[in-house]
């Protein structure tokens, strides 16, 4: 018995991604401008930081008319509102380790919005920490992630693929509202693999590939939404997304969840990472229920 724990216990350490012993050092704070002091208090710590290991870390600041500039076309400007509040906080991690997204106050994007649309920007091997002071949509925080890891790489994104990204975001959401169906962002994501792998840019033959995939998801489109995603994945296209990257920084736990024959649920959205720790633990207690 004390053999299966320990090998468990073994498991659950090395599946957590290790942070760089100088990550901290390069962690990329992205505040929103109109923060106040108390504020901003309780932005630091939903993200579980001091004052001072925040005043050590590079920071960078969302205006409100940097998310004008990227979320007007796909949001309006009336939605998109007057205050820049959602902050991120961006730690790097080793290289292979991949992307993992947790949110705090954040009422209407999902963890795997968040991971599905930074993956399109290019984001990853970094855990991403996205925090408001009370309960708000979390659409700009993508613009404060993106900018985040711009800092810290050194590389700018791309236009394209940062307008594709804010895109993919705004789509996923309502797309979620209008079917009331958190597995949206499995079929985008299932979607973009195919794209990448497969080099499809044909319009007719992307539609049959959405409505075969969301039929296989027991989804029903519309055509009008049928033609939306369709629109995204011929932007997605064009990216030249590498369909490798996007397997090992997405699909990195699942394959580990896989190969422990646990079986995967990717109708709940939730961190990773505790979902992992959480099987292993039932496992434990399995083993033990039966010394």
């Amino acid at each position: 018995m004390r053999k299966w724990f320990s090998l468990l216990l073994v498991m659950v350490l090395l599946a957590v991604p290790s942070v760089r012993a100088d990550a901290a050092e390069k962690a990329v704070l992205a505040l929103g401008a109109d923060l106040s002091a108390e504020q901003k208090g309780v932005v630091l710590s939903e993200m579980g930081i001091t004052e001072e290991e925040a005043a050590s870390y590079q920071t960078v600041y969302i205006t409100n008319d940097m998310e004008h500039q990227y979320l007007d076309s796909s949001l309006g400007a009336s939605v998109v509102g007057r205050h820049a509040l959602s902050s991120v906080l961006l730690i790097p991690q080793e290289s292979g380790a991949g992307l993992s997204v947790e949110t705090h106050n954040i009422n209407y994007c999902t963890i795997a919005m968040y991971r599905n649309a930074l993956l399109t920007a290019g984001v990853q091997d970094a855990k991403v920490i996205v925090a408001a002071p009370s309960q708000v949509s979390g659409t700009a925080a993508l613009i404060g992630a993106v900018k985040a890891y711009e800092a810290y790489s050194g590389e700018m994104v791309a236009d394209d693929a940062f307008e594709t990204a804010t895109n993919e975001l705004v789509l996923t959401g309502e797309l979620m509202e209008e079917l009331d169906s958190e597995q949206i962002s499995d079929l985008i994501a299932y979607l973009k693999q195919k794209v990448a792998e497969n080099g499809l840019d044909d319009p007719d033959k992307l539609e049959e590939l959405v409505k075969q995939a969301s039929k296989e998801m027991d989804m029903t489109l519309t055509d009008a939404q049928v033609s939306q995603v369709v629109d995204l994945l011929l932007k997605l296209g064009k990216l030249d997304i590498d369909a490798g990257k996007l397997v090992g920084q997405a699909k990195e736990l699942y394959d580990k969840l896989d190969s422990l024959g646990i079986e995967l649920d990717t109708e709940k959205v939730g961190n990773f990472i505790t979902r992992f720790v959480s099987s292993i633990w039932e496992l434990i207690q399995g083993f033990m229920s039966r010394d």
